[in-house]
């Protein structure tokens, strides 16, 4: 098999994710894909997220996962370049914009971060990860390593993206290639009604939910994503 016909896989991270977040899923997929971990770091926008995501991938067609932030990413590749992709998968998404409270807790986090950053990463590490799961302590410990991967500063800017994210719920019927939804039942960031939300709004899209989960599924369950994006590659393209 020659590389250009393997698919391409992007996988990109969402708030607070280095590489780190897909490192079971890069081993698992590169033995028959060609495998990149998007990079948005510097980015002050989703489109400038965009951006950066569409010149990490050569000319051709790809087939991108967004994990959270990183699914808003996705949904704006769906927009401009639909036309290159094969099929989209969306771990632990969700297409509303925020709301008021959600800025305002954004911009609390942010003045905390600027504080203590560490303390705000361990919290986080407790607030989004479900204690129930097989590798709870290792992902919540996964959190702080991959705050301070990425610094204060980003941290800062991706709140700040976020929270100016648009709303993408008018797009999702348009979209035309095979789409996979997959979400932790106990996700408390992003959760499981808009990642149904999703799946009900795309044509052919379907969801799955892991019970026990909490939304860093591809370090809280790496088995069961990998097995998910798998079964996503058998998709035909439209």
């Amino acid at each position: 098999m020659t590389a250009s016909l393997k698919p391409v896989v992007v996988l990109i991270p969402g708030m607070g994710n280095s590489a780190r977040l897909w490192s079971a899923q890069v081993r698992d997929l590169s033995r028959d894909c060609e495998v990149i971990v998007a990079d948005y770091a510097g980015a002050e926008s989703i489109d400038e997220m965009a951006d950066r995501v569409l010149a990490q991938v050569a000319a051709g067609s790809f087939s991108p996962v967004g994990f959270s932030l990183g699914g808003c990413v996705a949904l704006n590749l769906a927009g401009r370049a639909a036309e290159r992709i094969d099929r989209l998968a969306f771990i632990s998404a969700s297409p509303f914009a925020d709301s008021d409270q959600v800025i305002e807790q954004r911009e609390f986090l942010i003045e905390q971060a600027q504080e203590d950053y560490d303390s705000v990463l361990e919290d986080m590490g407790k607030f989004i990860v479900c204690p129930k799961g097989p590798f709870a302590r290792e992902t919540r410990e996964a959190v702080v390593v991959m705050g301070k991967e990425l610094g204060v500063e980003e941290f800062c800017r991706q709140q700040r993206a976020a929270m100016r994210r648009p709303d993408y719920r008018e797009q999702l019927s348009s979209i035309q290639f095979p789409v996979r939804v997959l979400c932790g039942a106990e996700d408390r960031v992003t959760a499981v009604s808009g990642n149904r939300y999703l799946a009900d709004h795309i044509p052919g899209a379907s969801l799955q939910v892991l019970e026990d989960t909490g939304h860093l599924l591809p370090l809280e369950r790496p088995g069961e994503v990998c097995g998910f994006l798998r079964q996503w590659l058998q998709l035909g393209h439209h």
